[in-house]
C-alpha cells in the first residue's frame, strides 16, 4: 500500500512539474510574441476610414487624432477617456472646424471601457471603418478589445510615432522592460475579460 502511495505521489509530482513547465514556456513564448506585436511600424492612414477613435492616456495621441481629422474631411472623431476635470474647450476649442463631428468621452477609465464607448459611438454613427489611435505599446490590447466588442466593424491601428534613442541608460532600460511586462500582463487580462464576458 505504501509503495502504491509513493508511486502516486511521484506521478503527481511529475504531472505538476510538467504542467508548470508548459505554463512557463507558454508565458515566455507569448511574451516574445507580444514584444513582436508592439514593434513600432509606420502605417498609412486608411482612406476608407469613416471614423477615428483616440484612446487617451499617452503623449501625442490627441494631437495625432486631431491632425488626421483635419486632413481627412467628413469623418467622425471620438476622444475617449478624457479626464473629467479637463474642460472640453481645452481639448477642442468651441470654434474648431467640424466641432460637431467630434465626441469627447469622459466616462471611460479603462481600455475595456474605451472599447465599449467606441462600440456605442460607431454604432450610433453607422461607421464601417475606424482608425484606432493610441501608443504603440497599448495598441495590441486596444485592438483585441475593440475587435471583440465590435466584430462587424473594420478597425485599423495607427500608433503614435515612437522616437528611438540609443542614449538610454541601463536603469532606464530596466524600467522600460518592467513597464512592458506590466502592459503584457494587462494584455493577457484583456483576453481573459473577453473569455468570461
Amino acid at each position: 500500500m505504501y509503495y502504491v502511495y509513493e508511486k502516486i505521489k511521484c506521478i503527481m509530482r511529475k504531472i505538476t512539474l510538467f504542467t508548470f513547465s508548459i505554463i512557463i514556456l507558454f508565458i515566455i513564448y507569448s511574451y516574445v510574441v507580444f514584444l513582436e506585436k508592439i514593434q513600432y511600424k509606420e502605417v498609412k492612414f486608411i482612406d476608407a476610414s469613416d471614423g477615428i477613435a483616440v484612446l487617451t492616456g499617452g503623449k501625442g495621441r490627441i494631437n495625432l487624432g486631431l491632425t488626421l481629422f483635419n486632413d481627412n474631411r467628413n469623418l467622425q472623431l471620438i476622444i475617449s477617456g478624457v479626464d473629467k476635470k479637463v474642460s472640453d474647450k481645452v481639448i477642442v476649442p468651441i470654434d474648431y472646424e467640424n466641432r460637431t463631428n467630434i465626441t469627447i468621452d469622459k466616462e471611460s477609465e479603462s481600455t475595456y471601457q474605451n472599447a465599449r464607448v467606441i462600440n456605442k459611438w460607431a454604432t450610433k454613427h453607422k461607421l464601417q471603418n475606424v482608425t484606432i489611435i493610441t501608443s504603440y505599446y497599448h495598441m495590441p490590447r486596444s485592438m483585441v478589445l475593440v475587435k471583440s466588442l465590435t466584430p462587424t466593424i473594420n478597425f485599423y491601428p495607427y500608433p503614435v510615432k515612437k522616437f528611438f534613442t540609443n542614449k538610454s541608460s541601463f536603469k532606464e532600460n530596466i524600467f522600460y522592460y518592467f513597464f512592458l511586462t506590466e502592459e503584457y500582463i494587462k494584455y493577457l487580462v484583456s483576453h481573459f475579460i473577453i473569455f468570461i464576458r
